[in-house]
């Protein structure tokens, strides 16, 4: 389940940070402060006390913009970003916030907020579905993502689709989430993934985006991640996790999410 939230650009030539996402983590933070006991609540008991994660959200979707000295000019009046969580109790506290404060703040600069609307999910029928990537799939071993911003080694840490840790890594984050969303206790799961190899020769392997984030948790300054189309093949319960809580790690700092292309019948 997805929310697709519609802004008013006042000024036209609005320029922000060209890594948006510690703005974004910031903007839901504050939506849903007052909400964090309730959202904590719906997680298993095993997770008591942990922040409530299990969503995450595309880049700002800009028809018209461009980039001048690392930031983001946006010359369209309208803009657009997407939020999924299979939690539809934390998408509707967001709609609820939104309408009820009309603009918001991102970066200092300030939107309206035009519209706020519920997109239907698709229907997973088959073993199998295409995706495209609305922000980059993020990849870390576990181990790197317990040192704190000023110690991580970002070559050492995270994990490309060449790595034999790669899908290991991927199916078991899906495990985890699955566990919690379920409240089930599986080990493993079926699980392939492949990125479009057409899409990579066209860009001579250029598939990896590394953005920014302006923290001071226990995370990584910089993320890197693949943007590329992708085919997954596994259970239409999986392929529904993948589509309402991302794909990969730190998908709750606006990493992972993918839309559908089509759908495939399994024969």
């Amino acid at each position: 389940m997805r929310i697709k939230i519609t802004f008013s650009n006042y000024k036209q030539n609005t320029y922000l940070p060209i890594n948006t996402n510690y703005h974004l983590v910031k903007l839901i933070n504050k939506l849903a402060f007052e909400y964090h006991r309730y959202l904590n609540s719906l997680l298993p008991a095993g997770r008591s006390g942990q922040k409530f994660d299990l969503y995450t959200f595309s880049q700002l979707i800009i028809p018209n913009r461009k980039i001048v000295n690392f930031k983001i000019g946006i010359l369209s009046s309208e803009f657009y970003w997407y939020i999924a969580s299979p939690y539809y109790q934390f998408l509707g506290l967001l709609v609820k916030e939104l309408n009820t404060r009309g603009r918001v703040s991102i970066a200092k600069r300030m939107f309206g907020v035009k519209s706020v609307e519920f997109v239907h999910s698709p229907v997973f029928e088959s073993s199998e579905a295409r995706f495209t990537c609305l922000s980059p799939v993020a990849v870390y071993r576990q181990r790197h993502l317990k040192h704190t911003a000023s110690s991580f080694h970002l070559k050492s840490g995270y994990v490309l689709p060449d790595e034999k840790d790669y899908l290991p890594s991927i199916r078991q984050d899906l495990v985890q989430k699955y566990n919690t969303i379920q409240k089930d206790n599986v080990e493993n799961l079926d699980f392939d993934l492949q990125y479009d190899p057409d899409y990579i020769r066209k860009r001579n392997n250029r598939i990896t985006k590394v953005i920014t984030l302006e923290n001071g948790e226990s995370l990584p300054d910089q993320v890197r991640g693949v943007l590329a189309p992708l085919r997954i093949k596994a259970s239409p319960e999986i392929l529904r996790i993948v589509y309402d809580t991302g794909l990969g790690q730190l998908n709750n700092y606006g990493f992972g999410m993918v839309e559908t292309v089509h759908l495939q019948h399994s024969a």
